[in-house]
């Protein structure tokens, strides 16, 4: 939330939050998404903390004079994502390349608004706001025609509250097939949490004409698979790495759906990925399968790009819970992370509200600008996450080096955790020209 509301934020904490209700709402939702596989086709769907959010208000309809105000003072159509932490849809915000829809559908005493959408041909994302006596925030997946004809796709949602009457989401969709630059599109959406009914939205889409495409159809075998990447899209609010794998059905070397990639630009830069999806069939013993992902934009002026696919291999040993008790610590110390390396608290940094860690990762691995995959996490004596809702992950200050800030209540008693995380294989890489 934007520092400008300081009164909103604690208006919010006085609000409870229902955990049991808010874990019905996530299992529901994922057993609702992994019914609509279709026998032949795959979905993955890859969701993050970063990028998903749910959460209910319970406690009074009514607003109090602090939250009324800042909810009439805050603007939606226009700016819809020029606050977005996602670095992307920021970019678009700010340049102006989104499209106001600004159509409402109402049912079950709950309206919902499609206020905003950005297309560039690297991501499809609808900015929507959900209001009714108390806001849900979470949608069913919905139904999605692209000129008539229903798309297959894997979505991610994230937002925040307005005030317990109203929600602003934002809705990720990656289709599985590659979309026209101009099209009509139609959403139907059948509950809202665990309310049923019928939203229905229907306007033409055009593609933002930022976009660069390279078509690379480069391929190299990896675990006695073919592996091509397809094409890669460049634009402001993201760049889309598709890839094409195939394999013999009886080949167990490779799951196509485990494989991943880095991309690292001239500079060493690694770009933050935002989603990952996987759509394949399997004809006459031969396994064929599509694989997207979205990542951070490119710095402008890059040059070359080198595309690294990667496997995290699993075992029984993987994913073991390390804990140290903050109390009994003087900086620095260090952290095992098993065969990933380790991590080197360099300073703890106790502040009136926060704490900040100073750490180095001591790895040859290659470690993303948030160090997502193997992190680090403060908990209270009572079990409590400290970890920031609008900052979850930590920050590369330079190098290896990183900060992460957490919430303080009580000094005493506060555990850093991690986990022991297996060093993932890295295969040949892809270098790509960026013209």
């Amino acid at each position: 939330m934007s520092e400008q509301w300081p009164d909103f934020k604690k208006e919010l904490e006085k609000l409870s939050v229902p955990t049991d209700k808010l874990n019905s709402i996530i299992a529901n939702t994922i057993d609702q998404n992994r019914s609509k596989k279709s026998k032949k086709k795959i979905i993955i769907y890859s969701l993050s903390a970063a990028v998903l959010g749910f959460g209910v208000f319970i406690g009074s309809a009514s607003v109090s004079p602090a939250m009324a105000k800042i909810a009439s003072a805050i603007p939606i159509i226009g700016t819809f994502f020029n606050e977005s932490s996602d670095e992307g849809l920021r970019i678009a915000g700010q340049k102006g390349l989104t499209q106001i829809v600004d159509q409402s559908s109402k049912d079950n005493g709950i309206t919902l608004t499609m206020n905003e959408i950005f297309y560039d041909g690297t991501r499809l994302t609808f900015g929507y706001t959900q209001e009714s006596i108390f806001a849900i925030g979470d949608l069913e997946r919905p139904t999605i025609e692209v000129n008539g004809k229903e798309i297959n796709f894997s979505s991610g949602y994230s937002g925040e509250y307005i005030t317990p009457q109203k929600y602003k989401g934002i809705m990720d969709i990656r289709p599985t097939e590659e979309l026209p630059e101009e099209f009509d599109i139609k959403i139907r959406i059948d509950a809202v949490g665990l309310i049923p009914g019928k939203w229905e939205f229907q306007f033409p889409v055009k593609q933002s004409n930022e976009v660069k495409v390279v078509r690379l159809q480069e391929m190299k075998i990896i675990e006695e698979a073919e592996v091509e990447i397809a094409s890669l899209k460049l634009g402001p609010a993201g760049t889309d790495l598709a890839v094409k794998v195939s394999k013999k059905e009886n080949n167990t070397k490779l799951d196509p759906y485990a494989l991943d990639f880095y991309i690292i630009d001239e500079e060493g830069n690694v770009l933050d990925k935002i989603s990952g999806s996987g759509s394949g069939d399997t004809e006459k013993g031969e396994e064929k399968a599509n694989l997207n992902f979205l990542y951070s934009p490119l710095k402008d002026g890059t040059k070359k790009i080198r595309v690294i696919p990667y496997n995290v291999p699993m075992s029984g040993r993987d994913f073991e819970e390390v804990t140290m008790n903050l109390d009994d610590q003087n900086t620095p110390f260090v952290i095992d992370q098993g065969d990933f390396g380790k991590v080197l608290i360099t300073d703890i940094n106790y502040q009136e509200d926060k704490i900040v860690i100073y750490f180095d990762m001591q790895t040859d691995a290659i470690v993303d600008n948030k160090a997502s995959r193997n992190p680090i996490w403060l908990e209270d004596a009572d079990g409590n996450n400290l970890s920031l809702k609008d900052k979850p992950f930590a920050e590369r200050i330079k190098g290896n080096s990183f900060k992460q800030e957490f919430s303080l209540g009580v000094k005493k008693g506060i555990q850093i955790k991690t986990v022991k995380y297996p060093k993932p294989i890295l295969y040949e890489e892809f270098v790509i020209d960026i013209p």
